[in-house]
């Protein structure tokens, strides 16, 4: 290993063993692909290295190192190389003079560096051993496939081999207990749950996985993110990151000990790798037939709890998770699971019924103000016959509730139904609160639309939803109409990350009690409004959402997060609140008892639900002037705000 290295000198495989199965898998002649997954600073790099300049020195055949981009390969993986080659006495003494950045000989043996951006480049050579470094990475050419067209690189040779590496990205799957073996393995998930490539490779191959033993009880386990412990986890008592950094352990399955961070080194040393239908003796010998033996694909997935390095202990994972949680950004538990763990993440779980979405209502009126809130914000769908609308309260650490949700009728090129969504915004809430701003879709009707918002300047902007953005959301500017006649004012509008921001939505329906940013619905809702918030399903598969319903009220319920990032609620943390200590604050408890169908105690008997009132303040399907609302039923809190709506114009 070259000087710069984090451990310069000669390459130690007792420094990271579980690349030991790796390193052996690509000697194996019944193995023609090799995929190994984990998270980063793992060694998965140098172990590639290792392997291609033992066969370059070895066993020369020709080899080429596929990576995502050329400028990872100008600026990293060739200047790492050559180090290699200059560490090494053997191969210095083979390297070539003829060599160039791309294309090095060694001994008459070609090595050549392509990337998976250029077909030309995947197409130009055949080689016996070929490495793909960061799979996740690499997007498909214009001629399909790209690990298809990689493969095709070996064909040549009857013995070539492919070997596929990356930390993985998205996806859901789960883990199951074997019962054979007492051992818990990851479930094969179905091709629609999962985005990442390099799993998607994994879960074809022979499924092994790196088990350790426990100090203690001496029983081989294989580690994962839901075994690491710290003080308070999941409950109200939670510690903070930095105390989680300090006392965090890792849980045997078997014998439930606690394993502190000095062992693991000594566990790694006695690791194995198990596939599913194999079981461990406590002396480490494997035992049994594998289901996937037979395989000429040999996987393996190691846990980033097993990292050689010393810096990412189970303190330092525990306190980056933690953190993640507790501010429940999706963007940085993905950051999290992929990196620290070595794991696929999806930020919501599979889509509850509506039922289940009706349930998680809490004890409060429509339009009824638990706190005072930072932001109100009303979100429209326009469509041809109706205005669909939601207005929502918000607060720090991204806390909202429900305050109406309805439908606006009337024909949306007429003047008429927006005379109404004019009347909705000047509603206010508890002690004068007013409708912060207003976001309408566009799309459909966009004269009208930018009509509205020129109308309401300061209280309006135009969002339009896209399928995919580099960012979650930017401003764009709109010179020119549908007819492609010049506007006069030049319009502006908010693009927006849609399945970016449908996906937080969804994942707020099981988020935890414990955590700031709760997503509140009042006890009036509708069917139709619970129907729709889970009429798209998320395919991690092909990235993308698929209709199953109408889709109407989600579409506002995305836009809502969409105005609140862009007001950087996300940032205001002084005065969050996790659910528990919101019921704390106002003395609505979550009605979980009555939601799960369990009969309350003595001590816990409810309130009578509450009557709707004859007027909906959410009901506006007469397309007739707005009237004044009756004042709400009383929830199961007495109200401390009082509502006031303005007279009809």
């Amino acid at each position: 290993m070259p000087p710069s290295s984090p451990i310069p000198g000669p390459f130690n495989p007792d420094t990271n063993p579980y690349m030991r199965p790796v390193a052996w898998a690509f000697a194996q002649p019944c193995f023609s692909r090799v995929t190994f997954v984990m998270g980063t600073q793992m060694g998965k790099s140098v172990t590639m290295e290792n392997i291609i300049g033992h066969r370059l020195d070895e066993d020369p055949t020709p080899c080429l190192y596929v990576a995502p981009t050329r400028p990872l390969i100008d600026g990293t993986v060739e200047p790492k190389f050559m180090a290699m080659f200059d560490e090494c006495e053997s191969l210095a003494k083979k390297y070539e003079a003829r060599s160039t950045k791309m294309v090095k000989w060694l001994g008459g043996t070609k090595f050549r560096f392509a990337w998976a951006g250029s077909a030309t480049e995947l197409a130009a050579d055949s080689a016996g051993l070929v490495m793909v470094d960061e799979v996740d990475r690499i997007v498909n050419t214009g001629e399909g496939d790209t690990t298809e067209i990689i493969e095709a690189r070996g064909d040549a040779y009857a013995d070539s081999k492919i070997g596929y590496t990356a930390t993985p990205t998205h996806g859901r799957v789960e883990r199951r207990k074997d019962e054979r073996t007492g051992i818990w393995h990851w479930v094969p998930g179905a091709a629609k749950k999962i985005g990442s490539k390099v799993w998607q490779l994994w879960q074809s191959g022979t499924r092994h996985e790196w088990a350790v033993p426990c100090p203690t009880c001496n029983d081989y386990f294989v580690p994962w993110s839901d075994l690491l412990w710290w003080p308070g986890k999941g409950t109200p008592e939670e510690c903070t990151p930095d105390e989680a950094f300090k006392h965090a352990r890792l849980v045997c399955p078997c014998c439930g000990s606690m394993i502190e961070d000095k062992w693991r080194p000594w566990m790694n040393a006695r690791g194995v790798a198990v596939a599913p239908g194999e079981s461990v003796s406590k002396k480490g010998v494997i035992n049994g037939t594998a289901d996937t033996a037979g395989f000429t694909h040999f996987s393996i997935w190691v846990s980033g709890l097993c990292s050689f390095a010393v810096k990412k202990s189970y303190g330092f994972l525990a306190k980056k998770l933690l953190a993640a949680q507790l501010d429940g950004t999706p963007a940085k538990l993905l950051a999290v699971f992929n990196t620290g763990f070595g794991e696929i993440y999806a930020e919501g779980g599979d889509v509850p019924t509506w039922e289940e979405v009706r349930a998680l209502c809490w004890g409060y009126a429509a339009s009824e103000l638990l706190l005072e809130p930072l932001r109100i914000y009303c979100t429209v769908d326009v469509q041809k016959n109706r205005l669909v609308y939601v207005v929502r309260a918000w607060y720090a650490g991204l806390g909202s509730m429900l305050l109406e949700h309805g439908e606006l009728w009337g024909e949306t090129d007429q003047d008429a139904v927006w005379d109404q969504l004019s009347e909705l915004l000047d509603t206010e809430y508890g002690d004068g609160h007013g409708i912060s701003l207003a976001g309408v879709d566009i799309g459909y009707r966009d004269d009208q639309v930018y009509k509205f918002i020129n109308e309401h300047k300061g209280r309006a902007i135009a969002l339009r939803g896209r399928d995919r953005l580099d960012k979650p959301f930017r401003k764009e500017l709109v010179e020119q109409d549908k007819k492609g006649k010049t506007r006069k004012r030049g319009d502006a509008r908010w693009a927006f990350d849609s399945p970016l921001a449908k996906r937080w939505v969804h994942s707020r329906f099981g988020r935890p009690d414990n955590r700031p940013g709760w997503w509140l619905i009042h006890q009036q809702v509708t069917d139709d409004y619970c129907k729709q918030l889970v009429g798209e399903e998320w395919h991690e598969g092909d990235g993308t959402f698929h209709q199953v319903g109408e889709n109407h009220y989600l579409d506002c319920e995305a836009m809502q997060y969409i105005l609140a990032l862009r007001d950087k609620l996300q940032r205001r943390k002084v005065g969050s609140l996790t659910l528990v200590e919101l019921g704390a604050a106002v003395k609505v408890p979550r009605p979980a008892a009555l939601a799960s169908g369990e009969d309350p105690g003595p001590d816990e008997a409810p309130e009578p639900a509450p009557v709707p009132p004859k007027a909906h303040p959410g009901d506006r399907r007469q397309p007739a002037a707005r009237k004044t609302d009756a004042a709400p039923a009383k929830a199961k809190a007495k109200p401390r705000l009082k509502i006031i709506r303005k007279p009809s114009r």
